[in-house]
């Protein structure tokens, strides 16, 4: 619900003078301009032809209110994270069975400690749904791309990944 003019300038290309154009056309809330259509907005003074599609589409999701389709972001989060997940434990696999002996001291503790710590972000990711899906997507995206395709890469380049898909997904949590 638009309280005020002010409030119309949450849609982009709507700025304080064409908020106060809408609002005094009668647009006094979102679903009232979805209801005005095309037709309606173009009898406001001043506002761009081009730009009244995306002025609805964008009241139109306004109008459905901050929960419209979440469900299916959570459910393409979860499912990312299910794809991560797999492509870490992946590698750990691969490097287990390449670097045996390497992974006995030092190293094996610190890539342990981060594929812990990689897996127990994951589990709080897919478990919440969290909030800020756009942050935990974009971070899934950056530490599936970190672990991609390292099977065959040396213990070090494979280490360096993981830590930084450790940093990418902890920053998300």
């Amino acid at each position: 619900m638009v309280h005020s003019a002010e409030d119309l300038q949450q849609l982009k290309g709507v700025g304080r003078i064409l908020a106060k154009r809408i609002y005094d056309a009668g647009f006094d809330s979102f679903q009232k301009i979805v209801d005005g259509g095309e037709e309606g907005l173009q009898k406001v003074r001043g506002l761009p032809p081009r730009s009244i599609a995306t002025i609805l589409e964008q009241a139109r999701q306004l109008a459905e209110g901050p929960h419209a389709g979440s469900e299916e972001r959570k459910e393409e989060v979860r499912k990312q994270v299910a794809e991560v997940r797999e492509k870490v434990q992946t590698l750990a696999k691969s490097a287990r069975d390449r670097f045996q002996e390497k992974l006995a001291g030092k190293t094996g503790k610190k890539m342990t400690a981060d594929l812990v710590r990689i897996e127990d972000a994951l589990q709080q990711m897919g478990a919440d749904g969290k909030k800020r899906v756009k942050r935990t997507t974009k971070a899934l995206s950056k530490a599936g791309k970190r672990v991609d395709g390292l099977e065959e890469a040396s213990l070090k380049k494979i280490r360096k990944s993981l830590k930084r898909a450790r940093k990418a997904v902890l920053k998300a949590v």
